[in-house]
Order: C-alpha cells, then sequence, then structure tokens
C-alpha cells in the first residue's frame, strides 16, 4: 500500500502498445493498460460540481497511465534501457536510451507534462508535492504478453493458423523500472531506468572476453579471500559483470551478501541490502557491521570514499571474498585511485585478487554488414594502419532501425595480480612498469581488446574509437 491508498503491486504491461504508442492519450481500445488502483481518501460526500473536477481529474489521470503503458512497452520492444521524459520552454521531450546512444521519440504538449509527471511520481510511490529536491523511486512491471507477440509474428503462417496462442506464465519476466526525477530550470526532469531480470544474470562467458581473460578470471575467483574489482565510467556495465561473478561463487554452502545502492535486481539467491542514507544506514555503517552476519562473499556496490575502501580491503583480509567497483580509466590506474583513497601499498598488494576494467561497445547488425574504407586517423588510433583485415559497418536496415548497430558486448582489460606483481606494488614501482609486466603476462589494454573486436567485424573502428 503505497501512501496515495494504492497498492503498489506488481503493474502488468499490456502488448497492445508493443509497437504502436498512440499519438494522443486516447486509447481506443479501452484495455486496462498499467493496472493501478488509486483509491483516494474523500473527507466528505462530493458536490456535483466537484464531482465533475473530479472526474475529469480521474480521465486524464487515466489517460495518462494508458500513455505511460504504451512509452514503457514501445521502449521495452527497441531494447532500451533508459527513458527520459524532458520539460522544455512549449514542449516536452522523449527519448529512449539505445544500446548506450540518445535517440529522439517523440514531442508532446507541455499542458500534458504535470499529469503525466504525477502519475509517474505515484506509480513510483513519490511525494507528488515536492519539486524542488531528487526524488527516487521504483516501478515493478510483470511482462505477460509482449513475448506471446513476438513469437506470434516470428511463427510460420501455417503454424500459427494451427497453434493455439502461446502465453507467457505470470510473473515470468519481470521488468524494475527505477524512476530518477530531478529539478531543472524548465520542470522537474523523468528517467526510468529499465531493467531486465530475465537478462539480469549472464554467464561470463557472455560477457564478451577472450579465452585468456576468461582464464584469468577463473583464477581469481580460485583464491579463498581477497577482492575482485570492476572498474569504468557510468553506463559501461559493471554491474552486470559483477551479478555474474557472483554467480559464478554461487553455492548452496556460501552466504553471499551484498550492499547496494539502489538495488538493480532482485535476486532470490543472494541477500541483498539496500544502502540508506536518508535513515542513517550508510555504506560505512553497514560495513563496520556486515562481518557480524558472516559473510563468506560479500558484494560492496561501490568503493566510493576512504571508509568504503578501508572497510572492503579490510574484510577481505580476515578471510572474505569481497566483490566491488569502482570509478577509474584503466585496470592499472584502479591502482592510483586506491593509493588516492588512502589504502597503504602493502594491504593493496596483498588483498587483491585481479581487477577488471570496462567498457560497452555498439555490434555492428549482422543483417545490413558491409566492407568499408575507415580514417586513416582513427585506424592509427587503435594502431591498426598496417593491419590487412577488410573492415565491417552496418550499412543500416529495419532490424537496426537504420542505425547499423544491434547490440553491445564488452571490451575488457582483466589486471591478475602475482606475486611478482605484488611486489613491483609493494616496492613502489611506477605504474608504467607495472603495466608493461601485466602485458607480459597476458593482460589487454582496452584499445587492444577493441581493436581485436574490430579485426573480428564485431564493431567498427569508429564506434571502438569513440569508447576508447
Amino acid at each position: 500500500m503505497n501512501r496515495y491508498g494504492g497498492q503498489q503491486d506488481s503493474v502488468p504491461v499490456d502488448a497492445g502498445r508493443v509497437s504502436n504508442v498512440p499519438t494522443s492519450w486516447t486509447d481506443e481500445s479501452g484495455s486496462g493498460g498499467l493496472d493501478v488502483q488509486l483509491r483516494e481518501r474523500q473527507p466528505h460526500a462530493p458536490t456535483p460540481p466537484e464531482k465533475k473536477a473530479q472526474k475529469e481529474t480521474g480521465s486524464a489521470h487515466h489517460d495518462a497511465i494508458l500513455f505511460l503503458r504504451g512509452i514503457l512497452s514501445e521502449a521495452i520492444s527497441k531494447g532500451s534501457s533508459d527513458v527520459h521524459l524532458e520539460p522544455h520552454a512549449d514542449m516536452y521531450r522523449i527519448r529512449f536510451r539505445i544500446d548506450g546512444v540518445l535517440t529522439h521519440y517523440l514531442e508532446r504538449p507541455l499542458s500534458e507534462y504535470t499529469t503525466m509527471l504525477n502519475t509517474v511520481k505515484v506509480l513510483a510511490d513519490l511525494d507528488i508535492a515536492t519539486h524542488m529536491i531528487p526524488q527516487d523511486g521504483h516501478i515493478e512491471l510483470v511482462l505477460q504478453e509482449i513475448d506471446r507477440r513476438v513469437q506470434e509474428h516470428t511463427r510460420p503462417p501455417e503454424d500459427t493458423a494451427s497453434s493455439p496462442p502461446s502465453t507467457v506464465p505470470a510473473k515470468s519476466h519481470y521488468y524494475d523500472i527505477r524512476v530518477s526525477v530531478f529539478p531543472s530550470v524548465n520542470g522537474e526532469v523523468v528517467v526510468m531506468r529499465i531493467l531486465n531480470r530475465a537478462n539480469a544474470l549472464l554467464s561470463v562467458e557472455e560477457l564478451g572476453m577472450d579465452m585468456v581473460q576468461l582464464q584469468q578470471l577463473q583464477t581469481m575467483l580460485l583464491a579463498s579471500y581477497g577482492m575482485i574489482l570492476i572498474t569504468g565510467p557510468t553506463g559501461s556495465g559493471k554491474t552486470t559483470t559483477l551479478y555474474s561473478v557472483l554467480s559464478e561463487l554461487k553455492s548452496s554452502d556460501k552466504n553471499i551478501i551484498t550492499l547496494e545502492d539502489p538495488i538493480e535486481f532482485h535476486l532470490d539467491w543472494l541477500r541483498q541490502c539496500e544502502i540508506n542514507e536518508e535513515r542513517g544506514f550508510t555504506f560505512e555503517r553497514a560495513m563496520s557491521s556486515v562481518l557480524r552476519q558472516d559473510p563468506d562473499v560479500l558484494m560492496v556496490g561501490e568503493v566510493r570514499d576512504p571508509t568504503t575502501a578501508e572497510y572492503a580491503v579490510r574484510s577481505a583480509l580476515v578471510g572474505r571474498i569481497v566483490g566491488s567497483t569502482i570509478h577509474a580509466n584503466t585496470a592499472i590506474g584502479t591502482i592510483a585511485r586506491l593509493l588516492e583513497l588512502g589504502i597503504p601499498r602493502s594491504l593493496l598488494a596483498h588483498t587483491i585478487n585481479g581487477i577488471i576494467a570496462q567498457r560497452l561497445v555498439r555490434m555492428t547488425c549482422s543483417h545490413c554488414q558491409e566492407q568499408y574504407e575507415p580514417e586513416p586517423l582513427h585506424l592509427s588510433h587503435l594502431g591498426l594502419e598496417n593491419a590487412p583485415a577488410p573492415f565491417l559497418r552496418g550499412a543500416g536496415c529495419d532490424e537496426c532501425g537504420g542505425t547499423g548497430f544491434k547490440g553491445r558486448t564488452g571490451l575488457f582489460s582483466t589486471l591478475l595480480f602475482d606475486e611478482t606483481l605484488r611486489g613491483l606494488i609493494f616496492d613502489q614501482r611506477p605504474l608504467i612498469e607495472i603495466q608493461e609486466y601485466a602485458i607480459t603476462q597476458g593482460m589487454r589494454t582496452l584499445k587492444m581488446h577493441a581493436a581485436a573486436k574490430v579485426l573480428a567485424g564485431k564493431t567498427t573502428v569508429e564506434e571502438a574509437v569513440r569508447v576508447v
């Protein structure tokens, strides 16, 4: 039950708007769409004028729910990771982030935005009376019909006629919509992050690593204690990789605890704890107490300050496996970042098992590949000026929406700690010397891995240059 008297339950998404988002707020089908019951308390029986106003308000809210249903359905069908609702001086814009790139989708009259904003806030259990401070909320969607429609469209016509309509069992596909409302000069901006639980866990083989990198990761996981750090910018897939690492460690005889802010994917086999700084439950406080919960594996959402870094390192030092993310540009740069956070070289050298730096790069559409000649400057940036292989790009087709790209894969740089490397860190050797040693032991830099993806035809030269 939310603060407005409505049910904070799963929100079913109707398939009727998978490919046709209405250009107006009226839904001719009359279907329920995002079926959320809102029962507001009335202090007294409304008079006729009040009834009329209440009816008009309810109708506008219902239309906004239908429209939002269509927008989210369309975003999911296009594979979007984020939906942006952005108010401007005379209209508001809707944009989708597809394969890491924001694309314009629709513009609507500004007069509709207040109702749309309040609808999102109610569904996410946010305060509709608060406008000047950021708010974060969550909407849970249960996808039941979109998969059925996709199956019907991809099934041959003769099978469609003879086979009964396929159905997806209730609650078989969850979409967690993480809602962020942020004030701007033109009004409150809404960003909805779409998280598909069905794709929350990838095996380490599906991440995009090469065989050497997979072997290095497996070696990191063999240790009975120590830290594994994932580094990269926001939106580079660090959390997905961290979940994949945890899934490799999953066992009935292990107690795996996570400390996250916020929890992106709710998984039954983890003991997940959400940090709430407003209530005093900070990373520092959680880290100071979590070892009393007897964890075998501890995941810390992000190492962001000296105190969290110290607790994480000391947790690894006392015999726990600790996984976390940290913001740094490269695997070698992570060492400098930890030193900046005040971690002594002796602790850093003897508690870290490995560091994984990563990026996400768009893949060339396999349906419209063609050969082309990249710019020499771009080839030189990747060290491919003398590469004899043909270079591929997507020409643009219906499958990729004319972009030439479809899907994303990871670029990785894995730094495996061995005794020699630990000694170099302890002896305060320059980072460039540490990197040169690591490369001789099989480490690929992000640029080297990007060049390999280009030569394999997985992505374009320009896309690789954009990312690394």
